[in-house]
Protein backbone atom coordinates (compact mmCIF):
# COMPACT_ATOMS: atom_id res chain seq x y z
CA UNK A 1 0.00 0.00 0.00
CA UNK A 2 2.69 2.57 0.96
CA UNK A 3 4.50 1.53 -2.81
CA UNK A 4 1.37 3.01 -4.49
CA UNK A 5 1.11 6.34 -2.52
CA UNK A 6 4.59 7.93 -4.66
CA UNK A 7 3.17 6.58 -8.15
CA UNK A 8 -0.29 8.30 -7.10
CA UNK A 9 2.08 11.82 -6.95
CA UNK A 10 3.98 11.47 -9.94
CA UNK A 11 0.37 11.15 -12.06
CA UNK A 12 -0.98 14.24 -10.01
CA UNK A 13 2.53 15.80 -10.80
CA UNK A 14 3.43 15.16 -14.43
CA UNK A 15 0.76 17.39 -16.14
CA UNK A 16 1.82 20.15 -14.10
CA UNK A 17 5.21 19.93 -15.56
CA UNK A 18 3.96 19.91 -19.08
CA UNK A 19 1.80 23.16 -18.36
CA UNK A 20 5.32 25.23 -17.92
CA UNK A 21 6.39 24.91 -21.37
CA UNK A 22 4.73 27.47 -24.01
CA UNK A 23 2.86 25.42 -27.18
CA UNK A 24 2.93 27.45 -30.60
CA UNK A 25 0.34 27.05 -33.20
CA UNK A 26 2.94 27.35 -35.93
CA UNK A 27 0.83 28.49 -39.70
CA UNK A 28 2.41 27.38 -42.78
CA UNK A 29 2.52 28.60 -46.30
CA UNK A 30 4.29 26.39 -49.10
CA UNK A 31 6.04 28.81 -51.62
CA UNK A 32 6.29 28.21 -55.00
CA UNK A 33 9.40 27.10 -56.65
CA UNK A 34 12.37 29.28 -55.39
CA UNK A 35 15.33 28.61 -54.10
CA UNK A 36 16.30 28.89 -49.88
CA UNK A 37 17.87 32.48 -50.81
CA UNK A 38 14.81 33.65 -52.51
CA UNK A 39 12.69 32.77 -50.20
CA UNK A 40 14.35 34.02 -47.24
CA UNK A 41 15.18 37.08 -48.85
CA UNK A 42 10.83 37.02 -49.36
CA UNK A 43 10.52 36.23 -45.76
CA UNK A 44 12.79 39.31 -44.55
CA UNK A 45 11.61 41.95 -46.76
CA UNK A 46 7.64 41.41 -45.24
CA UNK A 47 8.73 40.60 -42.17
CA UNK A 48 10.35 44.36 -42.18
CA UNK A 49 8.26 45.70 -44.34
CA UNK A 50 5.64 44.84 -41.09
CA UNK A 51 7.76 46.26 -38.38
CA UNK A 52 9.77 43.83 -37.36
CA UNK A 53 13.78 44.12 -36.80
CA UNK A 54 16.10 41.30 -37.41
CA UNK A 55 17.75 39.75 -34.26
CA UNK A 56 20.90 39.26 -34.98
CA UNK A 57 21.56 36.65 -32.44
CA UNK A 58 18.78 34.45 -33.66
CA UNK A 59 18.70 34.56 -37.19
CA UNK A 60 20.81 31.98 -39.64
CA UNK A 61 20.59 31.85 -43.28
CA UNK A 62 22.50 28.68 -43.55
CA UNK A 63 19.54 26.95 -40.80
CA UNK A 64 16.74 29.06 -42.59
CA UNK A 65 15.84 30.64 -39.42
CA UNK A 66 14.76 34.12 -39.10
CA UNK A 67 13.68 35.95 -35.71
CA UNK A 68 13.13 39.46 -34.87
CA UNK A 69 13.11 41.74 -32.02
CA UNK A 70 10.79 42.13 -29.79
CA UNK A 71 8.61 45.55 -31.13
CA UNK A 72 5.56 47.38 -29.42
CA UNK A 73 2.07 47.21 -30.76
CA UNK A 74 0.54 50.45 -31.23
CA UNK A 75 -2.90 50.36 -30.00
CA UNK A 76 -3.83 54.52 -30.95
CA UNK A 77 -6.56 56.61 -29.21
CA UNK A 78 -4.33 57.59 -26.58
CA UNK A 79 -4.28 54.25 -24.77
CA UNK A 80 -1.00 52.96 -23.80
CA UNK A 81 0.56 50.36 -26.00
CA UNK A 82 1.09 47.68 -23.60
CA UNK A 83 1.41 44.90 -26.24
CA UNK A 84 4.79 43.70 -27.53
CA UNK A 85 5.04 41.31 -30.55
CA UNK A 86 7.80 38.61 -32.39
CA UNK A 87 8.05 37.01 -35.21
CA UNK A 88 9.83 33.69 -35.92
CA UNK A 89 10.22 32.10 -39.27
CA UNK A 90 11.43 28.49 -40.44
CA UNK A 91 12.14 27.13 -44.11
CA UNK A 92 12.02 23.28 -43.64
CA UNK A 93 11.13 20.51 -46.39
CA UNK A 94 12.17 22.08 -49.46
CA UNK A 95 13.86 21.96 -52.98
CA UNK A 96 14.35 24.70 -55.80
CA UNK A 97 12.00 22.36 -58.01
CA UNK A 98 9.50 21.98 -55.32
CA UNK A 99 9.17 25.14 -53.50
CA UNK A 100 9.79 25.21 -49.36
CA UNK A 101 7.41 24.88 -46.58
CA UNK A 102 7.27 28.39 -44.39
CA UNK A 103 6.32 28.17 -41.01
CA UNK A 104 5.73 30.80 -38.79
CA UNK A 105 4.60 32.39 -35.34
CA UNK A 106 3.60 36.03 -34.04
CA UNK A 107 3.70 35.84 -30.80
CA UNK A 108 2.69 38.81 -28.22
CA UNK A 109 3.82 39.64 -24.69
CA UNK A 110 1.77 42.65 -22.83
CA UNK A 111 1.38 44.23 -19.24
CA UNK A 112 -1.19 43.30 -17.04
CA UNK A 113 -0.74 46.26 -14.81
CA UNK A 114 -2.50 49.61 -16.84
CA UNK A 115 0.15 51.60 -14.17
CA UNK A 116 3.15 50.28 -15.70
CA UNK A 117 2.30 50.22 -19.17
CA UNK A 118 3.68 53.13 -19.98
CA UNK A 119 6.91 53.08 -18.80
CA UNK A 120 7.42 48.56 -17.85
CA UNK A 121 10.04 46.99 -16.48
CA UNK A 122 11.33 43.50 -18.23
CA UNK A 123 9.63 41.71 -15.34
CA UNK A 124 5.99 43.48 -16.27
CA UNK A 125 6.02 41.45 -19.32
CA UNK A 126 3.99 38.42 -19.72
CA UNK A 127 3.39 35.87 -22.23
CA UNK A 128 -0.34 36.70 -24.08
CA UNK A 129 -0.46 33.78 -26.30
CA UNK A 130 0.23 34.74 -30.36
CA UNK A 131 -1.50 37.43 -32.57
CA UNK A 132 -3.84 35.49 -34.73
CA UNK A 133 -4.57 38.11 -36.84
CA UNK A 134 -1.22 39.63 -37.43
CA UNK A 135 -0.28 35.95 -38.11
CA UNK A 136 -3.21 35.49 -40.85
CA UNK A 137 -2.25 39.15 -42.52
CA UNK A 138 1.71 37.86 -42.48
CA UNK A 139 0.26 34.66 -44.38
CA UNK A 140 -1.58 36.36 -46.76
CA UNK A 141 1.30 38.28 -48.14
CA UNK A 142 3.65 35.68 -47.63
CA UNK A 143 1.24 33.43 -50.15
CA UNK A 144 1.02 36.83 -52.40
CA UNK A 145 4.86 37.11 -52.29
CA UNK A 146 6.34 33.35 -52.70
CA UNK A 147 3.16 32.67 -55.31
CA UNK A 148 2.12 29.45 -53.61
CA UNK A 149 -0.25 26.88 -51.71
CA UNK A 150 -2.63 28.06 -49.29
CA UNK A 151 -1.58 29.09 -45.62
CA UNK A 152 -3.54 27.09 -42.74
CA UNK A 153 -6.12 28.82 -41.18
CA UNK A 154 -7.83 30.91 -43.93
CA UNK A 155 -10.26 33.11 -41.81
CA UNK A 156 -9.01 35.90 -39.64
CA UNK A 157 -9.45 35.47 -36.08
CA UNK A 158 -12.35 37.38 -34.45
CA UNK A 159 -10.13 40.05 -31.72
CA UNK A 160 -13.42 41.63 -30.78
CA UNK A 161 -13.82 40.31 -27.66
CA UNK A 162 -17.71 40.00 -28.59
CA UNK A 163 -18.04 36.28 -28.80
CA UNK A 164 -16.39 35.64 -24.59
Amino acid sequence: MMLSMPRTWWLVLLPMTASCGTVYNWREVRSGPATQAEVYDAVEYLARTDGFQRSEGECDRGLAVWASRWRYRQIGLGRPGRYKLRAEVLLENGSKEEGWVVRYIIEQQKVKDLGRSLDPAETDWSNDGQDGEREFLFGQRLQMRLGAGAATGREPPDNSGRGR
